[in-house]
């Protein structure tokens, strides 16, 4: 009877651990990063009623111990914030964390970061995040221009401005081993360095439908004499033949031939005639008498003719020089005529430009004097425009800008007659002393270049390269990676936040309600490999968001109300022990 008295007791201490940790789990419902803890109790040890051979149960109990809390390891409800420093794994693993006089590593769930003084990720208890860095941000100069537009950033205590940063552009940082995670530092000022352009690609379609026009083309000398003696008269007798050239397409009968008869003295007289169904031509008895004919005079012929005149297409897209500036890549390309059966060629001239200045147009002052060397000088119009060496300068009259011209080259693009590219001989660029590719498209395909007159295609250009960017802000994106963003539209990954891993998560040693370390039931902490033996994290982190509790107040409701009514009969069996020894002892009055 004494064994129900202790029976009693032990049940009393068993059920008021459960009710311990049952209001532990309550109190922290609204802890983030909190798992719940589930009261682990076990019998202590029976004794034999009957000998050891017995077919059937022949033991009695003698009372419960506790024996240990199990974590509910169940994803908390993951809440929204407007922090992106405010982080929540989703899957399973740890955040890793250091205080600051310690090489020691906690574990949590609770992932809710901020910036020290020092600009470090930081909890509420300020312990650092643990993470690998990317090691990409190195100590820079920045001259007296960059800073004006960045502007100058100083201590809280201090008038020493503070040091800038340059980044080595990441779009991903691998996660290093377990023993290579250090805490995460922001710096205020970080600078995004220019890239130059270093490859552009170009789609388009080079219109080849035939133009034609009414043009005014010279003949070769060798078609006509080149002088002529005039008749003791002063007539003059002239006749010649035109041929089907490349210069002269397709002459036909009734095309107006003009005859340009210059004597000794610069005097002109204009004669004209037309084509014959034989392409002849010829000029009798032209009176010349107002000439001077006391020599020979000097002709010169042209025919007046429609022609198929040359498509000109002309492109331009802005690259980045190495000095971070917004250079141009000029491109201007001319169908060749007459047109071939199948096909077209055309002749390319590539220019790389930089800005130097505007085009200036000066009205004409007469009490100046002008440098021939440098200004033309129209006084008719009363204008006066600046000089340039085209060899070295490309203006533009149209934006009124002056270029200075980096580099220049001519090639040849032939297309088939669906409008393929076929071939492409323009040579690399250079763009101010860095390599540029241009990529016009792929021979044989229509995935650049084209010129087709039933195939419509936009313009459509890619480039490299970037301007130099400021620092806006920092932010986390989906596979772990601080990221650093920039004025110029870039971003830079500078460290992957850790996840840390265990053998057994149920072995962790408990430090406070979110705060864990290693022991040796958990094993050491580790990182997850791929087939490659990389790390990689194995779970997601999130960020604008936090990890609630996993406490089911339901559930801890009624685990409360069971453990009571439990402690309850523990008690009464107390009670209940001590009546019947009462009743015994009182059995022998």
């Amino acid at each position: 009877m004494n064994s129900s008295f202790y029976n009693g007791v032990s049940g009393i201490k068993t059920q008021q651990f459960a009710m311990d940790v049952q209001a532990n789990n309550i109190a922290n419902a609204n802890t983030n990063g909190y798992k719940y803890s589930s009261p682990e109790i076990s019998s202590l040890f029976s004794t034999a009623l009957t000998g050891a051979y017995a077919s059937y149960s022949n033991d009695k109990g003698l009372g419960a111990q506790s024996q240990t809390t199990a974590l509910n390891l169940g994803q908390g409800i993951l809440e929204n914030t407007d922090s992106p420093f405010d982080l929540a794994i989703q899957g399973d693993g740890w955040f890793g964390i250091k205080g600051q006089n310690t090489a020691k590593t906690y574990y949590t769930r609770a992932g809710s970061f901020s910036l020290d003084g020092q600009g470090s990720l930081v909890n509420a208890d300020g312990y650092y995040l643990m993470a690998t860095s990317g090691n990409n941000m190195t100590p820079t100069t920045l001259d007296p221009e960059t800073l004006a537009k960045f502007g100058t950033y100083y201590k809280s205590t201090s008038t020493t401005p503070v040091t800038p940063y340059a980044i080595t552009p990441m779009a991903d940082v691998p996660l290093g081993s377990v023993g290579n995670q250090t805490k995460v530092t922001l710096p205020d000022m970080l600078y995004y360095p220019p890239v130059a352009t270093t490859k552009v690609s170009y789609g388009a379609n080079l219109d080849p439908t035939i133009k034609t026009d009414t043009v005014t083309i010279p003949l070769n000398t060798a078609d006509y004499p080149a002088t002529v003696t005039p008749t003791a008269s002063k007539q003059v007798n002239l006749n010649g033949t035109v041929t089907n050239t490349t210069a002269l397409q397709n002459p036909k009968k009734g095309d107006m031939v003009t005859v340009t008869l210059t004597d000794s003295t610069g005097k002109v007289r204009n004669v004209t005639t037309s084509l014959d169904d034989s392409l002849n031509w010829s000029i009798s008895n032209i009176d010349v008498s107002d000439l001077n004919t006391s020599s020979d005079l000097t002709a010169s012929v042209s025919v007046k003719s429609t022609q198929e005149i040359a498509n000109t297409e002309h492109f331009t897209t802005g690259i980045i020089a190495p000095d971070g500036n917004k250079d141009i890549v000029d491109m201007t390309f001319v169908k060749r005529v007459p047109q071939g059966a199948s096909g077209t060629t055309w002749d390319a001239t590539v220019k790389v430009l930089s800005y130097v200045e505007d085009y200036k147009i000066e009205n004409y002052d007469a009490t100046k004097t002008y440098d021939p060397t440098v200004y033309n000088v129209d006084t008719v119009k009363g204008l006066v425009t600046k000089i340039y060496d085209p060899s070295k300068y490309y203006v533009d009259t149209t934006a009124n800008k002056v270029y200075d011209i980096v580099d220049s080259k001519t090639g040849v693009l032939t297309f088939g007659g669906a409008g393929q590219l076929l071939s492409n001989s323009i040579p690399q660029l250079s763009n101010g002393g860095t390599p540029l590719e241009l990529n016009l498209g792929t021979i044989g395909n229509y995935d650049g270049l084209i010129s087709s007159t039933t195939i419509k295609k936009a313009n459509v250009v890619t480039a490299d390269g970037s301007v130099e960017g400021f620092l806006t802000g920092y932010a986390m994106d989906g596979n772990g990676n601080v990221v650093a963003e920039f004025s110029n539209g870039k971003s830079s990954a500078i460290a992957k936040v850790a996840i840390y891993h265990f053998q057994n998560d149920q072995g962790l040693e408990s430090i406070s309600s979110t705060l864990f370390q290693q022991s040796n039931n958990s094993g050491e902490a580790i990182f997850y490999k791929d087939k490659n033996g990389e790390n990689f994290l194995g779970s997601t982190i999130l960020s604008n968001k936090l990890e609630g509790s996993n406490v089911s107040m339901a559930t801890a409701l009624t685990e409360l109300i069971i453990t009571q009514k439990a402690f309850d009969a523990s008690s009464k069996s107390i009670t209940t022990s001590d009546e019947l020894i009462k009743n015994a002892i009182n059995m022998k009055t």
